[in-house]
């Protein structure tokens, strides 16, 4: 059994991700964990905590910042389920067995279930890792 085998991987939030260790550990934030029912709250939140724009929160999820504006405000005319199931998801992170680095659950999932780049042997390793972690999403 290898030590990948071994490690206990943690679901973490964003709050805690290791390239922002200006922002303190934050579950104490009043919007913590983020979910479906409060991501409006939350995103609100992140701005004013973080110092960052909805254009930037938007750019994060993959959506343009009027679609973002609008869906916060209320104005948005189609179901927002979907705006704010991508915020969700930005918000999780897992930590990788592989690198020791805390990564997007999108990141993950991108990387595992893409194809093998034979091209760079150690990139190689790392997808063969994917293939047996227990946070594999399924094909």
């Amino acid at each position: 059994m290898s030590a990948i085998d071994t490690l206990i991987i943690d679901t973490l939030t964003i709050d805690a991700s290791a390239d922002d260790a200006d922002c303190n550990w934050q579950p104490h934030w009043v919007h913590y964990p983020v979910t479906l029912d409060n991501w409006v709250a939350a995103c609100h939140e992140e701005k004013q905590k973080r110092g960052i724009s909805y254009a930037e929160i938007a750019r994060r999820i993959g959506y343009a910042r009027p679609s973002l504006s609008l869906a916060l405000s209320g104005g948005y005319t189609g179901n927002t389920d979907t705006i704010g199931t991508a915020y969700v998801n930005y918000r999780k992170q897992v930590l990788c067995p592989y690198t020791q680095t805390t990564v997007s659950r999108q990141t993950c999932t991108r990387h595992a279930l893409g194809a093998a780049p034979t091209h760079n042997p150690a990139a190689l390793r790392h997808w063969r890792a994917c293939q047996g972690c227990e946070h594999r999403p399924g094909d």
